[in-house]
């Protein structure tokens, strides 16, 4: 199995070059930057450098329990100054495509507060399901009486997931005409470093057995959120592009369909010895622990350029 090459163990020389082959940075943030509320030590130090250097850098989560506003407070506590451009999450991404396709009617939506109140104050008329059904078969029929304006299901992570909320978006992705809209489908959830969330992959795949109503992906590695870098973000040559991530199957997988350069970071959802273990392919063009390490090498590389420019003088 080919690794992905380690680039604690490049000479100045290859730094050097790394570092001008690309423009943008964009970069994962659980399990690379943080974990919860707790930094990984020196990773927003190596972006803040990045910047100082005259590198884009945007933070691609499919993370969707903050708002953008809420990025943005956090990144600044943690030592960096982000502005609202810089933060790409799925709910917005979702509202981007709604908007493209001039979508008119309701959407029935499965998701956090946050993620809600995004497409709320985008415009769309959200309705949302009912949690919890009292033990009465009576009630079912008050339940399955559907709305003919919902247009659309969107799933998106949510704590308050139910039978109920699961039966009444099955009902509504076997009406025609209503599309299916999804944030992330991750399996596995970084929560903390070595606390993993049930995703909602499992719970999509349920919707489309029974339905057979595929989802519109709207997040990490999908194609919607491709052209919403290229056309919101204006991502326009991606081979100038470097993508950092800690998950195989959805940054690099992500990097992989984009074009992007692709560097993986042991710190969060997977790791060399579980995939090496396991046999799984390392799509990745470069690996570090953490993205802190990244820092040192690139001063190391700094600094032997100006040795060089020196003796050139």
């Amino acid at each position: 199995m080919n690794r992905p090459k380690d680039i604690q163990n490049f000479s100045a020389e290859e730094m050097t070059v790394l570092l001008n082959s690309f423009d943008t940075v964009m970069t994962d943030c659980d399990g690379v930057l943080w974990f919860l509320n707790t930094p990984i030590p020196g990773a927003l130090e190596s972006l803040k450098t990045l910047q100082s250097l005259g590198k884009r850098v945007l933070f691609v989560s499919n993370n969707s329990f903050l708002l953008v506003e809420d990025y943005i407070v956090k990144l600044r506590k943690m030592g960096f100054e982000a502005t609202p451009e810089q933060i790409v999450i799925p709910s917005s991404v979702i509202l981007w495509y709604l908007r493209k396709i001039k979508f008119q009617g309701k959407a029935l939506v499965m998701g956090t507060m946050p993620f809600i109140k995004v497409l709320q104050d985008g415009g769309i008329d959200v309705i949302t399901s009912p949690t919890t059904l009292a033990e009465d078969y009576a009630l079912i029929p008050a339940l399955v009486k559907l709305d003919p304006a919902v247009r659309a299901v969107i799933f998106d992570f949510d704590a308050n997931l139910s039978w109920t909320k699961m039966y009444l978006a099955s009902l509504y992705l076997a009406q025609e005409n209503v599309i299916y809209l999804t944030g992330a489908l991750d399996r596995d959830l970084v929560f903390g470093k070595d606390l993993r969330l049930l995703g909602i992959g499992q719970f999509s795949d349920i919707l489309v057995e029974r339905t057979g109503n595929k989802p519109i992906e709207c997040a990490k590695p999908s194609e919607q959120l491709q052209h919403y870098l290229i056309e919101k973000l204006e991502i326009n040559d991606p081979k100038r592009c470097i993508f950092i991530g800690d998950s195989l199957s959805a940054d690099m997988k992500f990097a992989q369909s984009c074009g992007f350069k692709k560097l993986w970071v042991g710190s969060g959802l997977d790791k060399i010895e579980s995939c090496e273990a396991q046999n799984t392919p390392m799509i990745a063009d470069y690996y570090l622990s953490d993205l802190g390490a990244l820092n040192s090498l690139i001063k190391k590389s700094r600094t032997n350029e100006y040795n060089q420019r020196r003796t050139q003088d």
